[in-house]
């Protein structure tokens, strides 16, 4: 009894791990999607380097929580449960980081503020994505 529970955790695993790294490859499709359209509509090329610096970051912290909620419900008797914690209980490093880097370089030559935190949320459209797609498992 105890191998078909492990047989279908496992199971569960993977599917959990494909729906993460789909999560993370829309982030990046997302990212390049805007990050093209904002280098082609507005004539500085800085809104859209800011817009991608926030997504680049976005992205990391969407990897992150992944791996965070990947390690939830896992138990000290799982082998390999806690892979991946150092990172998702890091993630809101990645936000920090963009509001000191935000601080250092703002101004007129720099980034600039709004679209580098819209760049940051750019995940939460991966995830809307994610959250409409039909999985027939």
């Amino acid at each position: 009894m105890l191998l078909f529970y492990t047989h279908i955790y496992r199971e569960q695993l993977d599917k959990f791990a494909e729906r993460r790294l789909a999560l993370v490859s829309d982030t990046i499709f997302f990212s390049i999607l805007l990050f093209s359209i904002l280098w082609s509509v507005f004539p500085s090329p800085n809104i859209a380097f800011s817009y991608e610096f926030g997504a680049l970051l976005g992205t990391a912290y969407s990897y992150g929580l992944g791996k965070y909620v990947e390690t939830i419900g896992g138990s000290i008797d799982d082998e390999g449960a806690g892979e991946g914690a150092g990172v998702g209980s890091a993630r809101f490093a990645f936000l920090i980081l963009l509001f000191v880097i935000l601080g250092k370089f703002r101004g007129e030559t720099g980034l600039v503020e709004l679209p580098a935190i819209a760049g940051f949320f750019t995940y939460q459209l991966a995830s809307l994505n994610q959250g409409l797609k039909e999985y027939y498992d």
